[in-house]
C-alpha cells in the first residue's frame, strides 16, 4: 500500500505519528510518495540514479560527451578516457544538456525536497539553481541562440513546456493542455519545437508533435507509437529528423524519423535496450546508452545505425570525482558463518547521498526515498571521504546490521557485517513467498534472470511467482518463461516461477502454478481489440484446470461507498466461488479498503485466505524488491510451488510488510477450523504471537470485522517517529478467552509507523481467519454485509451493461453470471443475521 490508513480502530493516532515522523524525522521524505504523481510517471519519467553512464549530450565542438553518472554530471572525451565530475553532493544531479557556446551545462538537480533546472559551468564549480518552488520540473533543453531554456514543470497541473529567459529568470508557457507536454527540443535553427504529447484515442505516453516555437501554427504529429516516457527525440544536426527511442520491435531501440512524418526505421535492433540517443554535431555518429551488460554502456554509432559490431563502446578508463574518495569492500555472511549471504544493501556517504557499486543497480523505494541495492554478499563501492555507513537486510527473518567506516582519501577500507538468523520459519513449516511479483517492465535496468533471481535470494523469498502479463498491448516479460516448472535458477529453499496476471478492465487476476498461457492477456482494455468488459471466470476456472490457483490483486483502493467498488469484478467471483487468495497487502492497493471488503466477504460466509504480493516491477528505478509485501503459508513436507500454494489455497497464511504475526484459537492455526459442541461455552481460547524486524506499535484481534482487544506495544520512552530496536523475539502478545456467542471467524492485525526496512507504507501484517462452527448452528452469516455486497454487484452490473459490447449475446452471458452471484448474496442476506 502506497497510500491510505489501516481500518483499525485507533488506527489515526499512527498515522498521525508518521506525519509526525516525516516532519521531525525525514525532512527529505513526503510520506507515501514525496513527488505525488502517478507511479508510471516516477517509474518512467523521473530521472534516475544509475550506476553506468545516462543520459549522454555532446559538446557544441563534438569533443566532449556530458552524462549523469552515480548522482553526479560527468564528462568524458569523445574518444574515451577519463570521466571528469562537474558537480558534487549533496544533491543529485541528472539529464545534462550544454549550452550552444559550450562554456555551461545545464541539468535537472534533486535538491532533497524536488525537481529543478540548474545550470553549472563547463569545468565544473558552484550550481546555480535556476527553478525553485513547489513543482517538479525537468527535462532542460537550450534554445539555439542560448538566452532560454526549456524544461517540463508540473507548476499547472500534469506537465508542460515553459520557457526559462536567463537575463531575467521569466517564466512563459510555451506547450500546454491535456495530458502531458514533456521532453522538449527545439531544431537547429531555432524555429521549431518537437515534444511528446498524447495522441487521441491511442494507447501510451504520446507521440512526437512539432509545431513552430513562436506558437503560430498548430502541432503536427510525426510519429505515432504506444511509448512509454522513453521517446526523447533529439532532431538530426541539419534538421531533417530525429532519433528517438522505440519499443516497437519488443525492446527498447533507436529510430529514425523524418521531421515531416513518415515510416520510421530502427537503427539499432538489439535484444538489450538503447537509451536517449543524441547526434554528434556534426552529424556523422550519435550518442546513446544500452544495458546489454546490465548496467549502462555509453557507446557511439554511425549516424545510420547497425549491428553491435558497428558501435564504439566509451570507455572510462579512470574517474576525477570533485572530491576526495576511497573504497569500501564489505561481505555479508550469516552470523553463525557459511558462504557470503545475499542482502539488500544501503551505504549513505559523508555526503549524504547514498552510492552502489559500479556493475550494481541502484534503486530507490519511492515510499521512503530509502536507497538500496542487492548483493550476492560481496561487494565494492566508491564513496566520498569520510563517513559512511552501510546497512544489511536478508528478509524479515535476520535482524539488520549496520556499521560506519571511515574511509580515507584515496584509500580503501573493509568491513564484514553479520546478519543473525533470529526466526527460523522454514523450521516451523512456514515459507514466504510474493503472489505478484514481475519481471521486465520497461526499466533500464538489463534485467537476466540471475539478477531476477538475485533479488529473491536477496530478500530471502522462498516462492516468488513472476507473472508475465500485458501492460496496455505490450508484453511485459518473456513468452518463453512460462513452462509450468520452475526456473533452473531455483534452489530446493528459494523457488522462482513464471506465470501469468490477467489484466482487466474490471480488475486483475493472478494466476500461480500455469503450464499454459490462457489468452487474451488483458480484456476492458480501450482503443484494442479487447476493449469490451471481459469476465474473469475463463481464467480463475482455468487455474485450477491446470492444477494452479488463482486470486485477487491489489484489491481496493477505496471502499467508502458501494459506487466506490463497482470497478472490480471480485464480488461477483467470489459469490461464485471461484477465488483461492485475496491480496489484503500490496503497494498498490490499500489495505484499509481492501480489508473492510475482506471482512465483508468473510461476513458473508466465504472462506477466503489473507495473502501478500508486491506488484513490483524489478528493472525500474523507483520500486521495492519483490517480498516487500508477502505471503507466509504453513507448508506440510518439503516445499515445492505445488506444497506452497496448497498452503495458501487451505488458508494457512498471513501477509506481511515485516511482522512475523502467528494466531491460535483453541490451537487451531489460520485457515483451520474450531467446532463447538452445541452444548459447550461459546467461548474460545486466543493466543497471538509476534516477532518483527521493524517497529509495530498497534495489534487488534478481529471477531467477525470488528476488533475485540488493542494491544500496543511498549516503545520504551521512544518518541513518534523514532524506531525502537527491533523485538524478533517470538513473545507473546495476547492470550486470554474469548466470546464467540455466533460463531464466525477470528483473525489478528498488526500495524507501525513507517520504516526505511519496510518498502511499502508501514509495517503490515494481517492473519488468515480462524473458522468457528458451532453444532446444530448454520455458519456466521452478516445480513448487512450480504446485503452490501448485494448492492455493490447491482452498481457492477450497470458499469458492465454499458460496455461496449461485440454483440448481445456476449453481453448477456455477462450480465447472467452477474445475476447469479447477486442472487447469493441476497439469499445469504435473508437468512443472516443482523
Amino acid at each position: 500500500m502506497r497510500i491510505g490508513t489501516s481500518p483499525s480502530r485507533g488506527f489515526a493516532a499512527i498515522v498521525a505519528l508518521a506525519a509526525l515522523w516525516v516532519a521531525l524525522v525525514a525532512p527529505t521524505v513526503a510520506g507515501p510518495n514525496r513527488f505525488g504523481f502517478s507511479d508510471r510517471v516516477e517509474r518512467h519519467l523521473f530521472p534516475e540514479v544509475t550506476t553506468g553512464p545516462s543520459e549522454p549530450a555532446w559538446s557544441p565542438d563534438g569533443q566532449w560527451i556530458a552524462f549523469s553518472m552515480q548522482g553526479d554530471i560527468w564528462k568524458v572525451p569523445a574518444r574515451g578516457g577519463e570521466a571528469v565530475a562537474l558537480t558534487q553532493g549533496p544533491w543529485y544531479y541528472f539529464e545534462p544538456v550544454w549550452s550552444p557556446d559550450g562554456a555551461t551545462v545545464a541539468f535537472t538537480v534533486d535538491t532533497g525536497g524536488n525537481l529543478d533546472i540548474g545550470t553549472v559551468a563547463a569545468g565544473g564549480g558552484a550550481v546555480t539553481r535556476l527553478t525553485t518552488g513547489d513543482s517538479v520540473e525537468s527535462e532542460p533543453a537550450w534554445t539555439p541562440d542560448g538566452r532560454s531554456l526549456l524544461f517540463v514543470s508540473s507548476r499547472n497541473r500534469g506537465f508542460d513546456i515553459f520557457r526559462l529567459s536567463l537575463a531575467d529568470r521569466s517564466v512563459t508557457p510555451v506547450v500546454t493542455g491535456a495530458g502531458d507536454q514533456i521532453q522538449p527540443t527545439v531544431s537547429p535553427d531555432g524555429r521549431t519545437l518537437a515534444y511528446i504529447s498524447p495522441v487521441r484515442g491511442r494507447l501510451g505516453t504520446g507521440g512526437i508533435w512539432t509545431q513552430p516555437l513562436d506558437g503560430s501554427a498548430e502541432p503536427v504529429l510525426v510519429h505515432y507509437e504506444e511509448s512509454e516516457y522513453r521517446m526523447r527525440p533529439a532532431w538530426l544536426p541539419d534538421g531533417s529528423g530525429f532519433l528517438f527511442g522505440s519499443d516497437e520491435m519488443g525492446s527498447n531501440d533507436i529510430a529514425r524519423v523524418a521531421a515531416t512524418g513518415g515510416n520510421s526505421v530502427v537503427v539499432t535492433n538489439d535484444p538489450g535496450g538503447e537509451f536517449s540517443a543524441r547526434p554528434s554535431p556534426d552529424g556523422r555518429s550519435f550518442a546513446f546508452v544500452s544495458n546489454r551488460t546490465g548496467p549502462m554502456t555509453l557507446f557511439v554509432a554511425p549516424i545510420g545505425g547497425g549491428p553491435e559490431s558497428s558501435w564504439r563502446q566509451v570507455r572510462i578508463t579512470s574517474r576525477r570525482a570533485a572530491v576526495e574518495t576511497g573504497t569500501v569492500r564489505v561481505q555479508v555472511r550469516a552470523a553463525d558463518g557459511g558462504d557470503p549471504l545475499p542482502a539488500r544493501i544501503t551505504v549513505t556517504g559523508a555526503d549524504g547521498r547514498s552510492y552502489a557499486p559500479d556493475d550494481g543497480f541502484a534503486r530507490v523505494m519511492a515510499v521512503t526515498e530509502t536507497h538500496y541495492f542487492h548483493t550476492a554478499g560481496e561487494f565494492t563501492v566508491t564513496v566520498p571521504a569520510g563517513d559512511v555507513r552501510i546497512e544489511a537486510m536478508h528478509g524479515f527473518e535476520y535482524l539488520p546490521a549496520t556499521t560506519t567506516l571511515h574511509v580515507n582519501p584515496g584509500l580503501g577500507a573493509t568491513a564484514v557485517l553479520r546478519l543473525e538468523h533470529a526466526v527460523d520459519m522454514p523450521s516451523m513449516g512456514w515459507y514466504s513467498g510474493d503472489t505478484h511479483a514481475h519481471d521486465l517492465h520497461q526499466g533500464r535496468f538489463g534485467l537476466t534472470h540471475e539478477s531476477l533471481f538475485l533479488q529473491s535470494l536477496a530478500e530471502d523469498l522462498h516462492v516468488t511467482n513472476v507473472l508475465i502479463h500485458m501492460d496496455g498491448t505490450r508484453l511485459m516479460g518473456r513468452w518463453g518463461d512460462l513452462t509450468g516448472e520452475p526456473d533452473p535458477l531455483s534452489t530446493p529453499a528459494h523457488l522462482l516461477q513464471f506465470s501469468e496476471e490477467f489484466r482487466g478492465g474490471l480488475g486483475h487476476i493472478g494466476m500461480l502454478g500455469l503450464k499454459q498461457y490462457i489468452l487474451p492477456l488483458i480484456g476492458g482494455a480501450a482503443n484494442t481489440p479487447y476493449a469490451q468488459p471481459a469476465s474473469d471466470t475463463p481464467y480463475l476456472d482455468g487455474a485450477r484446470a491446470q492444477g494452479g490457483i488463482a486470486g485477487f490483486m491489489h484489491p481496493y483502493t477505496s471502499a467508502t461507498n458501494p459506487q466506490s467498488v463497482v470497478g472490480s469484478l471480485i464480488p461477483v467471483d467470489v459469490a461464485l466461488g471461484k477465488g483461492d487468495f485475496y491480496d489484503v497487502a500490496s503497494l498498490y492497493s490499500d489495505e484499509a479498503a481492501s480489508t473492510e471488503m475482506y471482512y465483508r466477504f468473510l461476513n458473508a460466509g466465504f472462506r477466503l485466505p489473507a495473502t501478500g504480493g508486491t506488484d513490483n516491477f524489478p528493472d525500474v528505478w523507483r520500486d521495492p524488491p519483490p517480498g516487500t509485501d508477502r505471503t507466509y503459508a504453513r507448508v506440510d513436507g518439503p516445499l515445492t510451488v505445488q506444497s506452497w500454494m496448497a498452503a495458501v489455497k487451505a488458508g494457512r497464511t498471513f501477509a506481511t510488510t515485516g511482522p512475523l504475526l502467528f494466531l491460535e484459537v483453541n490451537g487451531k492455526g489460520p485457515g483451520e477450523e474450531v467446532r463447538l459442541p452445541a452444548g459447550a461455552p461459546a467461548t474460545v481460547k486466543v493466543r497471538v504471537r509476534m516477532a518483527s524486524g521493524v517497529a509495530v506499535d498497534h495489534a487488534e484481534l478481529i471477531l467477525n470485522g470488528r476488533p475485540q482487544e488493542v494491544v500496543v506495544r511498549d516503545r520504551g520512552g521512544y518518541p513518534p517517529g523514532r524506531e525502537p530496536p527491533p523485538d524478533m523475539s517470538l513473545g507473546t502478545l495476547f492470550e486470554a478467552d474469548v466470546d464467540v456467542p455466533n460463531g464466525g471467524w477470528i483473525a489478528v492485525q498488526a500495524t507501525g509507523i513507517p520504516s526505511s526496512a519496510v518498502g511499502d507504507s508501514y509495517a503490515f501484517a494481517h492473519t488468515s481467519p480462524v473458522y468457528i462452527t458451532r453444532e446444530n448452528q448454520p455458519p456466521y452469516v452478516s445480513r448487512a454485509d450480504a446485503q452490501y455486497l448485494a448492492d455493490i454487484v447491482l452498481g457492477i452490473r450497470e458499469r458492465v451493461e454499458r460496455g461496449p459490447w461485440r454483440s448481445d449475446a456476449e453481453r448477456d452471458a455477462m450480465l447472467a453470471e452477474i445475476d447469479r452471484a447477486r442472487a447469493v448474496y441476497l439469499e445469504r442476506a435473508r437468512a443472516g443475521r443482523e
